[in-house]
């Protein structure tokens, strides 16, 4: 059906260029989220303990690395899908000085920042929030630099995008450090304290997820009919589909998961821990779909 048109052509050096991409997605979600997730958490609490500091750190770097990574990609895409293109000084010349070159510069100086989460003391702590969050608006922003949101109206799709990439964050920034909240790594109370606090926030940031999806959606695909009749549709189908699932599971730890975990139930932390893995798994899909249809395909065919 559409999942393999989707498909269709993608030789050794687009796939590499997907999960380039992909891995990029991924990464500096993670780093922004996790940013996203401590600004948000206004109560002391060990975060070394569940990791957040190293996860940030960890997948910006990661990120950092993937990003650079698609420069060269992208240039031996130019010159042919070679070895010997991706090398060359001209065409990597051609990459950096188009939108490619932009978002490099915005997403790594953002990225970069994401490093003051490391200051952890005193009141240098709130110098260190700063710089984070400076960095999570860089690295939002890098993505708004590429992409079919370069079209007109411009302004509006930039910002449509920018608002659902932040929720995204938020959501997929969270995930990691709530696996660990419901395990053993913090005391029981602290965990339900937090993860009821991110269930109140997580109903906001659904509702600016979807909305900006819908708005960016509409704007690029122009209706509901070209959702059957293109390519790029098509896989926007399957893209949705799966976040229908993801959202379906999120329900679920909100409405039974959580207040399980809030009363001690013996079994809730095993399975909501089980839940927040299924939604991880999910969200890698959902990333890979997504670079799958800004890499191979575009609204207009």
């Amino acid at each position: 059906m559409f999942w393999p048109a989707a498909l269709d052509g993608l030789d050794p050096w687009m796939l590499l260029m997907v999960l380039a991409a992909a891995g990029f997605y991924a990464s500096s979600l993670v780093a922004t989220g996790g940013v996203l997730f401590r600004l948000t958490s206004p109560e002391e609490q060990d975060w070394d303990r569940i990791g957040l500091r190293l996860l940030v750190v960890a997948s910006a770097w990661l990120a950092v690395g993937l990003l650079w990574l698609q420069w060269p990609l992208q240039a031996g895409f130019l010159g042919g899908a070679t070895l010997a293109a991706a090398l060359d000084p001209v065409l990597l010349g051609i990459v950096f000085e188009s939108a490619q070159g932009s978002r490099m510069i915005l997403a790594a100086s953002g990225l970069f920042l994401l490093h003051g989460i490391l200051i952890g003391w005193g009141r240098w702590r709130y110098l260190g929030l700063g710089l984070s969050a400076v960095g999570v608006i860089l690295v939002l922003l890098a993505f708004t630099q590429v992409g079919h949101t370069k079209d007109e109206p411009r302004w509006l799709l930039a910002m449509l995008l920018f608002v659902h990439l932040a929720a995204v964050a938020f959501w997929v920034g969270a995930l990691i450090p709530l696996y660990r909240l419901a395990g053993k790594a913090i005391p029981a109370a602290v965990a339900a304290r937090a993860l009821a606090r991110f269930g109140k926030i997580a109903s906001v940031t659904v509702g600016l997820l979807v909305a900006a999806a819908v708005g960016l959606s509409w704007l690029l695909v122009g209706g509901v009919a070209p959702l059957f009749e293109s390519v790029y549709g098509q896989t926007l189908l399957i893209k949705i589909t799966l976040v229908l699932f993801l959202l379906a599971i999120a329900a679920l730890n909100k409405w039974r998961l959580v207040p399980a975990f809030e009363r001690g139930d013996p079994s809730a932390s095993r399975r909501l821990r089980g839940s927040l893995l299924i939604e991880g798994l999910l969200v890698l899909l959902i990333l890979f779909v997504t670079a799958l249809m800004t890499t191979t395909t575009s609204p207009n065919g």
